[in-house]
C-alpha cells in the first residue's frame, strides 16, 4: 500500500473531478483518427469528434475528450474493434476536469488561463494538450477556462471549463 506523506495525487488526466457540476455529450470517435489520450481538446469533423490538427484555432475547440470509467484506453479500443469501426466517446462541454500539464503543477495559480497546444506537438504533449504557460505560435487560450489552483509535482491539476 502506498503511503502519502505530503499530498495525494491531484487527479487522473482526463477524469471528471466534480461529477455534480458538468455537461458531457456523447460523441462519435473516428477510429481512423483517434485521440492518443484522455484530457485533450477536440473539434468536430463532420459527425466525428476528433483531435485538433496543426494550427487549428481556439474557435474550433468544442470540448475535451474525457475518461469514462471503467474503460480501456482509446488506442486499446481501436486495436480491439479495428480502424474501420467507429465508437462512442465522451466530450466535456462544461465542468471540472483533471488534466496533466506535462511538468510540475505546483506553481499553477487559481484563476490562471488555460492554454491548449495547437502546434509543435511532442509525444508527451500532443496537439490539444493543456498547458499552464503560453508559448508563442504554439498555444491558444481556451475560452471560459481557468485553473482552480496548484497541482502536484507530477503535473496533475484541475481546470474549470465553462462554469
Amino acid at each position: 500500500m502506498t503511503a502519502y506523506l505530503f499530498r495525494m495525487p491531484a487527479g487522473i488526466a482526463g477524469a471528471v473531478s466534480r461529477p455534480q457540476d458538468l455537461t458531457i455529450e456523447p460523441v462519435l470517435i473516428n477510429t481512423a483518427n483517434p485521440f492518443s489520450q484522455y484530457g485533450l481538446a477536440g473539434k468536430f469533423s463532420g459527425n466525428f469528434f476528433v483531435p485538433l490538427e496543426e494550427d487549428d484555432t481556439a474557435d474550433k475547440i468544442v470540448g475535451i475528450f474525457v475518461r469514462p470509467f471503467p474503460t480501456t484506453s482509446t488506442p486499446d479500443k481501436v486495436r480491439q474493434i479495428g480502424t474501420s469501426n467507429n465508437f462512442a466517446g465522451d466530450a466535456l462541454k462544461r465542468g471540472y476536469l483533471s488534466v496533466n500539464i506535462g511538468a510540475t503543477a505546483a506553481g499553477v495559480t487559481k484563476g490562471a488561463p488555460v492554454y491548449i497546444r495547437i502546434a509543435g506537438a511532442t509525444d508527451d504533449s500532443p496537439l490539444g494538450s493543456v498547458l499552464a504557460t503560453a508559448i508563442a505560435d504554439t498555444t491558444v487560450v481556451l475560452p471560459n477556462a481557468y485553473f482552480t489552483g496548484a497541482g502536484d509535482a507530477a503535473g496533475n491539476t484541475e481546470i474549470s471549463y465553462k462554469i
